[in-house]
């Protein structure tokens, strides 16, 4: 049987995260044996909503967690900038609501969980980076 539920509270995969937690109320039809929705055109635009609204803003959250802890372990915005190739700038843009593509947000977050390992990757192909490279390892031992 079909029974309105609130969804506010329940995660979702969308886009590339799978954990969207929807924020606010949105009352949909969920069946209570297998929780299935059924979804009309008007409870599918209204979900959708939701979860982009919500995607956009844990996104953020964390592209600019991921910015500001690069940043206090020394890492100065043009070498963020030339670590993921973004153009000068770019990095100010996501601190202040640009969100980042898919791609980027993923080199963020290399270059914030293995600092040694992706700086060295990619210094291979910008040896200006070697440098960022030497004080990340000094500073971790």
């Amino acid at each position: 049987m079909l029974r309105p539920t609130n969804t506010a509270g329940t995660a979702m995969p969308h886009r590339d995260d799978p954990r969207v937690r929807i924020r606010r109320d949105v009352v949909v039809p969920v069946c209570d044996v297998c929780g299935d929705m059924a979804l009309d055109e008007t409870q599918t635009a209204a979900l959708e909503q939701a979860l982009d609204e919500a995607y956009r803003n844990k996104r953020l959250r964390q592209q600019r967690a991921l910015i500001n802890d690069l940043r206090r372990r020394g890492l100065t915005q043009v070498q963020i900038e030339r670590f993921a190739d973004l153009s000068p700038g770019y990095v100010s843009k996501l601190r202040k609501g640009k969100l980042a593509s898919g791609g980027t947000f993923r080199l963020l977050y290399l270059l914030h969980a293995f600092p040694e390992q992706a700086l060295q990757a990619v210094s291979r192909f910008d040896p200006g980076l070697r440098d960022v490279q030497v004080r990340i390892a000094a500073t971790a031992n």
